[in-house]
């Protein structure tokens, strides 16, 4: 599953309220929310997609599977790198904030980073960036040791966008849609599954789900 696809259907777990979007727009600005709200998220993603056709199933915390039969499992370490690494200790495995995968039918999976804006953070939206950004430089890397994988990081943000926001130079955010890299947005206010490149600007603030497929 493709960063588009996975927001698509979270647009749609939104409008038959299997996924309470409403509710996720007061956490994202609720400064009183202290220590993230990433596991209620997550919960309400997987209670989405558990509803639509397809007979998904969701793991939390799933270890990144590596190609070595007898080191199965990948590591990830930003001391000296980024770099991979592949080990048979499932304890010391990097791991996926949450994993989807069809049970029947055509066969599809993802692995999923997800970081939610903190509200209490002082400067709450370049936090919300920087961390996301982390996920999206270790599914890159990972990538290196597997890459017959399907990620994706996802990111929870309000606000608005504006033009120099995701056309400008670093650092602003043409870089996650430019040199073919695959970035979504869903405006959940508007309704709105875009490219990031194509998203609707200003207006009121407002909650976005931000996607790359690494």
């Amino acid at each position: 599953m493709r960063c588009q696809q996975f927001l698509t259907t979270v647009q749609g777990c939104v409008a038959n309220g299997t996924l309470n979007g409403p509710r996720a727009a007061v956490l994202a600005q609720n400064a009183n929310i202290r220590g993230g709200w990433e596991g209620w998220l997550q919960a309400e993603i997987a209670h989405g997609f558990l509803t639509v056709a397809g007979n998904w199933t969701c793991d939390r915390e799933r270890p990144y599977p590596s190609t070595n039969a007898a080191n199965p499992y990948l590591t990830y370490t930003t001391v000296g790198g980024p770099v991979w690494g592949a080990t048979n200790n499932a304890n010391a495995a990097a791991r996926a904030d949450f994993y989807l995968r069809r049970n029947t039918g055509v066969a599809d999976d993802v692995y999923i980073e997800l970081k939610c804006i903190l509200p209490a953070h002082a400067t709450p939206i370049q936090d919300a960036w920087n961390r996301f950004n982390a996920d999206v430089v270790k599914q890159q890397t990972l990538r290196g040791g597997n890459p017959g994988l399907n990620y994706v990081s996802l990111l929870a943000t309000f606000g608005t966008f504006q033009a120099a926001d995701v056309a400008g130079p670093n650092p602003n955010l043409g870089w996650y849609w430019a040199g073919g890299r695959s970035a979504y947005v869903y405006d959940m206010a508007n309704n709105q599954v875009t490219t990031l490149a194509n998203v609707a600007q200003a207006g009121a603030p407002r909650l976005f789900l931000v996607a790359v497929s690494v």
